[in-house]
């Protein structure tokens, strides 16, 4: 019988699961393999798309919907399939783009469907931003003249990368915009834009009742203001030492950071049974 306290474990990728250099340090491997062989369930909260994000999930052959898109799309391993939680219409889209650009036109902006990104330009900035958080060839970028040559299928983002200092402007922005869309910073470079309802935290409230358990039995850790909605429902739950500080003072506790392996002490002090624990982030 399953006497974890805390039966599903769901953890953000970037800037909290894996390192620095993007790769699983080893003993975050070895604690989640332990929480799975207590009988743990495990799953990934991400904002990054499926081509961006499989690796991971292969990785830990993980079986349960995985969350992509900061909870706008859901991964079905044993369907391969992806599913889009919610989506923003074409015309919000190119409304959306055209404010973005007029208010600051040194951005870079990234649109999102399933499994491809759209983008009209590449700054230095933001191809340096891009090459430290991810793997440069698993991202699906396609680039076009013009946002108006979009083509008409289902968005499930709006990604903007900019310099750190114009945070403080979208974040005003995102204020005095209609309740249409969601608005979130997911990194000191990244700002999303999601269809109204979505979040990482919703995506969990779903997956929890599917699999026929309270939110609150769910564990989560992150890094980030894209994980605060999570970090809200769940019955308890992890910031790594290097957070936003505002997940920093959300979270129930504070564990190590990304590069010193903080899922695994996380997991091994707080979600392995008290009698068995796993001797991976000691």
């Amino acid at each position: 019988m399953n006497q974890l306290p805390f039966p599903l474990f769901v953890s953000d990728i970037d800037g909290t699961l894996i390192s620095s250099t993007k790769s699983i340090p080893h003993a975050n491997h070895k604690s989640i393999a332990e929480f799975r062989r207590q009988g743990g369930l495990f799953t990934l909260a991400t904002g990054r798309s499926f081509p961006e994000a499989k690796r991971f999930i292969h990785a830990f052959d993980i079986q349960l919907p995985v969350i992509l898109c900061n909870g706008g799309v859901l991964y079905h391993p044993q369907r391969d399939q992806l599913t889009p939680v919610a989506t923003i219409q074409q015309e919000i889209v190119l409304k959306t783009i055209a404010q973005l650009q007029q208010m600051l036109p040194a951005i870079d902006i990234f649109v999102y469907t399933l499994d491809r990104i759209y983008s009209t330009k590449l700054h230095l900035a933001t191809q340096t931003a891009l090459e430290t958080d991810f793997e440069m060839e698993d991202l699906p970028l396609h680039f076009l003249p013009s946002f108006t040559e979009l083509p008409s299928v289902p968005w499930v983002k709006i990604c903007v990368v900019t310099e750190n200092r114009w945070m403080k402007r979208l974040h005003q922005w995102a204020s005095a915009t209609p309740d249409v869309l969601e608005m979130v910073q997911s990194s000191d470079n990244f700002f999303e834009i999601l269809p109204a309802g979505v979040s990482k935290g919703a995506a969990i409230e779903k997956l929890t009742k599917r699999l026929g358990l309270p939110s609150r039995s769910a564990a989560v850790i992150g890094d980030h203001m894209n994980d605060l909605s999570m970090v809200k429902i769940a019955g308890t739950s992890a910031a790594v030492a290097n957070a936003h500080p505002s997940l920093l003072q959300a979270a129930t506790h504070i564990t190590r950071s990304n590069d010193e392996a903080g899922v695994s002490h996380f997991i091994d002090n707080h979600l392995l049974t008290p009698t068995v624990k796993a001797v991976g982030g000691q």
